[in-house]
C-alpha cells in the first residue's frame, strides 16, 4: 500500500511527459496532429451585369467626391452544378461604395472607396468588406445629382482587389473568409470560407 502512491505519481508524470512529446490532446486524434479539420468552401462567382445604380451626393455639389456614395445591384452567377456562366444567373450582389479619396491615375480620375456588399443566394448570404475603387465613365461624371446612376461593370471593377467575408445565414452561417476580386470579362471573385466554430 505504501509503494502504490509513488508508482501512481510516477506513472502520471511519465504519461504527462509523453503527452507533451507526442502532442496528445483531449480533443482527439485530429486535434493532436494540429490539423485543422474545418471544412473549407471554395466558390467562384461571376458578376454578370448591373441591374441598377444610385448616386448619393452627400455634399450636394453635383460631382462625385470624397464622402459621396454609390450603391448598386448586380446579377451574379455562382458556378457549380448546372450553372456554368452568366446565362444561368442565380443570385444578386448589393454593393455600396463610399468615396474616401480622389486620385489622378495615368491622366484619369480614380476614386478609392470603402466597399461593402451582400451576395444573396437561395441557400444563404455572404457579406463582403473591402477597399475598392470607382472610375465612372466620362459621360457619367460631368454633372451628377443624387438619384439613379448609369454604371457599367467596368466602372465598378477597375482593378483586382481583396475582401474579407462573413457568412450570413443558410449554408454560410458562421463562416468567415477572404476573396479575390478579379477585373476580367466578366469580372469574377474567388471565395474561400471556413466555419469559425470548427466541426
Amino acid at each position: 500500500m505504501v509503494d502504490a502512491m509513488p508508482r501512481s505519481v510516477s506513472a502520471i508524470a511519465l504519461g504527462s511527459l509523453l503527452c507533451l512529446l507526442t502532442g496528445c490532446s483531449p480533443g482527439g486524434s485530429g486535434a493532436s496532429s494540429g490539423v485543422d479539420l474545418r471544412e473549407t468552401k471554395h466558390l467562384k462567382v461571376l458578376f454578370c451585369n448591373v441591374e441598377s445604380g444610385t448616386f448619393i451626393d452627400a455634399n450636394q455639389d453635383s460631382v462625385l467626391s470624397v464622402g459621396d456614395s454609390v450603391s448598386y445591384k448586380l446579377a451574379v452567377a455562382r458556378l457549380g452544378g448546372v450553372v456554368l456562366g452568366c446565362e444561368q444567373a442565380n443570385g444578386s450582389f448589393y454593393g455600396l461604395e463610399e468615396v474616401v479619396e480622389r486620385r489622378v491615375l495615368n491622366g484619369e480620375m480614380e476614386f478609392l472607396t470603402h466597399g461593402q456588399g451582400t451576395l444573396t443566394f437561395q441557400d444563404g448570404n455572404i457579406q463582403t468588406r473591402s477597399f475598392g475603387s470607382l472610375q465612372p465613365s466620362v459621360d457619367v461624371t460631368p454633372s451628377l445629382g443624387s438619384g439613379s446612376m448609369n454604371l457599367s461593370l467596368g466602372d465598378l471593377f477597375r482593378r483586382d482587389h481583396g475582401a474579407t467575408l462573413i457568412g450570413q445565414g443558410g449554408i454560410f452561417s458562421g463562416d468567415v473568409g477572404s476573396a479575390d476580386f478579379v477585373s476580367d470579362t466578366p469580372p469574377y471573385a474567388l471565395f474561400k470560407l471556413q466555419s469559425q466554430f470548427g466541426s
